[in-house]
């Protein structure tokens, strides 16, 4: 059976990755920070190996010799400006150390989970080959990833075999924090405000199976896009009202009131040290508006579009489970 090292194994798409590697035959290491807590959320047939992107003494110590890939999807996904070293330190660095151990142990391959955000922003549709503009975004979440992206791109460049998947929003099972926060917010009645913008949804499931496929069939520092379908925030939350037997979400608020609010409670926090209600970074990305192609990795990988009533439908399942 092929051996898996995986990062961010614990994370929403990471427990979708696990759940098809099993299914797939593979034995698996994950690097996680607490050893018991993985247990309980993955189970007694995954190993697990103690491993910090913070700290890069823990990565070479973690991944074993005989690997077939490393499944890199752990990363700081902070969106707060007050946490932007320690993010640095794990999306750049972190990924810098883990690449250069990837190289010294001659892992056969790695896949490495970036997101559509190292692409930037852009008016016209976002394809595989558009140039990424990530590294010159203030948000650091978007300018880290960016960078991690070319980490890779340079260790391919000395030799690396490595697939780079760049999925968009996600939607599905396993998420706790991410559009669940605000399909639970229509159900309580204390969703504050509709945000202007809007996303591509994929399927959190069809991105694992995505990832897997890019393992298998993926071009050596190739970019595949992982998409989902169009909505706006909007539409969005209209569907999960429906489907919640909510009333319908207000209509969404301007993005320069939803940015102006932010920036005065960032310079509030400033002085009070604690983090603001809404950050300019969540602003931000609450007034996206990008649209995507995904048409190579369906092509090329076999990639599943999955219906956003679908994928909506497993969010919830899995949130009424979490209530039960």
């Amino acid at each position: 059976m092929p051996l898996g090292f995986v990062t961010g194994a614990t994370g929403f798409v990471g427990r979708h990755l696990i759940d098809v590697l099993k299914e797939d035959g593979w034995d698996i290491i994950a690097g996680v920070r607490d050893i018991a807590h993985a247990e309980k959320l993955l189970g007694n047939d995954v190993k697990f190996a103690l491993m910090r992107l913070r700290d890069p003494s823990t990565i070479a110590s973690a991944i074993p010799n005989d690997v077939d890939c490393v499944f890199h999807v752990a990363a700081d996904t902070s969106t707060w400006s007050k946490e932007a070293e320690q993010q640095y330190l794990a999306n750049v660095d972190g990924t810098s150390a883990l690449l250069q151990v990837v190289l010294d142990k001659q892992v056969k391959r790695m896949v490495h989970v970036s997101s559509i955000v190292a692409y930037g922003e852009h008016k016209e549709t976002i394809t595989d080959d558009t140039p990424r503009l990530g590294a010159t975004s203030w948000v650091g979440y978007i300018h880290t990833k960016s960078y991690a992206e070319r980490k890779v791109k340079e260790a391919v460049d000395r030799g690396l075999d490595a697939v780079i998947v760049n999925p968009t929003d996600i939607v599905g099972r396993y998420d706790n924090q991410n559009w669940i926060r605000m399909i639970k917010m229509i159900e309580d009645g204390t969703l504050p405000a509709v945000p202007p913008g809007n996303g591509n949804f994929a399927n959190g499931r069809a991105v694992a199976e995505g990832i897997l496929a890019a393992y298998k069939k993926g071009k050596t520092g190739q970019n595949y896009i992982l998409g989902g379908p169009y909505s706006s925030f909007h539409e969005f939350l209209s569907m999960a009202a429906e489907k919640l037997g909510k009333p319908a979400p207000p209509k969404p608020k301007s993005a320069l009131m939803l940015k102006t609010a932010a920036s005065i409670l960032g310079l509030v926090s400033k002085v009070t040290g604690r983090r603001p209600q809404i950050t300019p970074e969540e602003a931000y990305f609450a007034c996206q508006s990008y649209t995507v192609n995904y048409d190579k990795a369906i092509k090329e990988l076999g990639y599943r579009d999955v219906p956003l009533s679908q994928s909506m439908d497993e969010a919830i399942a899995y949130m009424r489970e979490q209530q039960s």
